[in-house]
């Protein structure tokens, strides 16, 4: 390849990464801290029976997540372990802001209303439309079916012709024929619905207590009303989360302190650059001035790195925790094999009296394959390891295949180019034994 593709090559990866950097930092743009690195609050939910499956847990750690991204909650970290729902929530720091915002399981349920005091409910706008109740003390009859007859996050608010504000829901396949045998009954007024009323309840609080104005519902349920906006949107919102399979408590609360935090992100800094400092100095005695090679790539990987993480922590759930920080750490180790792979090709090489600059580009072709390879294979691994794996040791994963990514893209773009325009400079090839390149017998050094 010749010298400006080279050049070319460097100068264009390396010119993206700066700007991207630069974007970043002046946009404030980091990884998202996890937990252990921020410190917030950790809560510990639990099902209130034995016969809870792991299907039921996943789809409470759903809704739960669901519900706090709605909130504002920036990054929670909700997962399953064993029999429990896990909720970290970095950066906050009031256990009572923490518990408020986890409140959210409960199972809908709903009842016919037997007897009511109090205000009037509205009137039907129309065909399918269901007013609430307001201003209104229900007397409710047995559960005759769950919030799981509503198609789960299809609800919604929208304002009718009459100015009115609305909560529209689309009804499950399975949950149809329920909603219309309940519609049914109250429609007629029959004894199991004497009032016409049909009460939503959630944890025995009833939501909304609507008149049925017609006997079926062709896939879709409307409840109009004198709401407000926000009563509207919590209607709304406890028909996108009500069909909690069972019943969520809250088992123990955990604080992580700011300083905790801190003082563990500081342990986690230091590590890493400890073990960058004592790799550094191992390869500058041993390669000589092939280190100026390492470190500008070392600098450019942990660029992109940085880089990549923070477009993951921003883009998913996922935050950068002590795990993660234990990943890079590790990775550190697997990046600098990939430079003594190809160095110690070099080696080889000139040691059969080939010069730099002939050897430079023999000893990638030869080594090529096999960085590819041990990649691949590491990448793999993170991969099954995050698919399988829960907590702590997912982060871990995440951020081992996220380093090998990097480590790739900085091998072809940076490091390919930077070895062969160096083993042409005149800086390498003053005196060979410089580079740390054993001369051949019978070959100056």
């Amino acid at each position: 390849m010749n010298t400006k593709r080279l050049w070319a090559s460097m100068l264009i990866f390396v010119g993206v990464v700066a700007a991207l950097l630069v974007v970043n930092l002046a946009t404030d743009e980091h990884p998202a801290l996890g937990l252990d690195l921020e410190g917030g609050v950790s809560v510990i939910l639990a099902p209130d029976t034995d016969e809870a499956t792991g299907e039921d847990l996943s789809f409470v750690r759903d809704l739960v997540r669901d519900q706090l991204e709605s909130t504002g909650i920036a990054e929670p970290d909700v997962r399953v372990e064993g029999s429990n729902v896990i909720v970290d929530l970095p950066g906050v720091r009031d256990q009572a802001d923490a518990l408020e915002a986890v409140s959210v399981s409960g199972i809908v349920s709903l009842r016919p209303v037997l007897s009511c005091a109090g205000g009037a409910p509205d009137e039907a706008a129309g065909q399918s439309e269901l007013p609430t109740l307001d201003d209104t003390t229900c007397i409710v009859g047995p559960s005759d079916a769950t919030g799981e007859v509503f198609v789960r996050k299809s609800a919604g608010v929208d304002i009718d012709q009459a100015g009115r504000w609305i909560v529209a829901v689309d009804l499950s396949d399975t949950g149809q024929n329920q909603w219309n045998t309940l519609a049914t009954q109250c429609y007629n007024g029959a004894p199991t619905c004497p009032t016409t009323q049909l009460a939503i309840v959630l944890d025995d609080v009833i939501q909304s207590a609507p008149v049925v104005q017609t006997p079926t519902f062709p896939g879709s349920v409307q409840i109009s009303g004198s709401f407000t906006e926000d009563e509207a949107r919590s209607l709304a919102d406890v028909l996108n989360r009500g069909a909690f399979p069972i019943q969520m408590v809250q088992e123990r609360v955990e604080t992580v302190s700011p300083t905790a935090g801190q003082d563990a992100l500081n342990a986690a800094i230091f590590a890493g650059l400890f073990g960058v400092a004592l790799t550094l100095i191992y390869m500058v005695v041993y390669y000589r001035r092939l280190a100026v090679v390492i470190v500008s790539g070392l600098i450019v990987w942990g660029a992109t790195v940085y880089l990549l993480a923070t477009y993951v922590s921003q883009a998913t759930n996922y935050a950068f925790t002590l795990a993660g920080a234990t990943g890079v750490i590790v990775s550190i180790g697997i990046t600098m094999d990939t430079y003594i792979v190809l160095f110690e090709r070099l080696r080889d090489e000139t040691r059969q009296g080939r010069s730099l600059a002939n050897a430079a580009p023999r000893s990638f072709d030869a080594t090529w394959k096999t960085i590819l390879a041990a990649n691949t294979i590491g990448l793999m691994s993170a991969l099954i390891l995050f698919w399988l794996s829960v907590g702590s040791v997912k982060g871990f994963a995440l951020y081992v295949g996220i380093t090998t990514i990097c480590d790739l893209l900085v091998c072809w773009f940076f490091i390919r180019p930077a070895v062969l325009l160096f083993a042409r400079s005149r800086y390498a090839n003053n005196g060979r034994a410089a580079t740390g390149v054993t001369a051949p017998v019978g070959v100056p050094a």
